[in-house]
């Protein structure tokens, strides 16, 4: 005759088996985190701590959306070791206001202090779409602690936040984009010239844009870390 406890037991053996075997986002909760900026704006993001120790990534989400558009790549970076710090920037989500790029610079500057002071964390990495691409660009050249950035969809040029100094500054990049999407399709050939050396590139047909991408590419999250991973 089964116990209680016993059925508690096959009830969870079961379930898990039912959903699978990857059950990291469900260990690693996300912890509501904000800091203060040097103007006094509060700045919000999630955090999600993986076990053990090991490098960290800040996400910088695309116009138009927020931290939440980073679920297609969350839970792969968790299962790789990474812990994930995913930001909403100004003027949008949490975090609110109005929209300063400039601002923003720095608040990718602040978060990186921020993560970096966490338990664990031995290295940082940024991860930017679109508009957050190029804060991730300047911010990974800003930051001694980062070892690589990740750009999808970048521009040399978007509202003032320019990435022609960053991709020289040395530092191993990645850019992801669509050959026909029309910002990247005149800048990429202009920042893979300036980071030659230092930059790899993902491309694909047609033009989409962003976090889009994930969306037409099964395999896309699966080839960032795994790039990431050796950085």
């Amino acid at each position: 005759m089964l116990t209680l406890q016993k059925l508690v037991m096959l009830l969870v053996m079961t379930l898990t088996g039912l959903f699978g075997l990857s059950t990291t986002l469900a260990q690693s909760p996300a912890q509501a985190v904000e800091i203060t900026a040097a103007d006094g704006k509060t700045l919000y993001a999630s955090y999600y701590a993986a076990a053990g120790d090991g490098k960290a990534v800040i996400l910088l989400h695309q116009l138009y959306t927020t931290r939440d558009s980073w679920t297609p790549l969350i839970e792969p970076l968790l299962n790789a070791g990474f812990d994930v710090l995913a930001v909403d920037l100004r003027g949008y989500g949490q975090t609110r206001g109005k929209i300063n790029w400039k601002a923003a610079q720095q608040d990718t500057l602040d978060w990186a202090a921020w993560l970096v002071s966490q338990p664990g964390v031995t290295g940082l990495l940024l991860v930017g779409s679109s508009m957050g691409s190029n804060l991730a660009l300047v911010g990974c050249a800003g930051i001694s602690e980062c070892t690589a950035a990740v750009a999808i969809s970048p521009s040399l040029n978007y509202f003032g936040v320019k990435t022609s100094d960053a991709m020289q500054a040395g530092f191993p990049a990645l850019i992801v984009y669509a050959e026909q999407d029309r910002y990247p399709k005149a800048d990429v050939p202009g920042m893979l010239e300036l980071g030659a050396g230092h930059t790899d590139l993902i491309h694909f047909s047609g033009r989409t844009h962003g976090m889009d991408l994930f969306a037409e590419h099964a395999d896309l999250a699966g080839s960032i870390v795994t790039w990431l991973a050796g950085r």
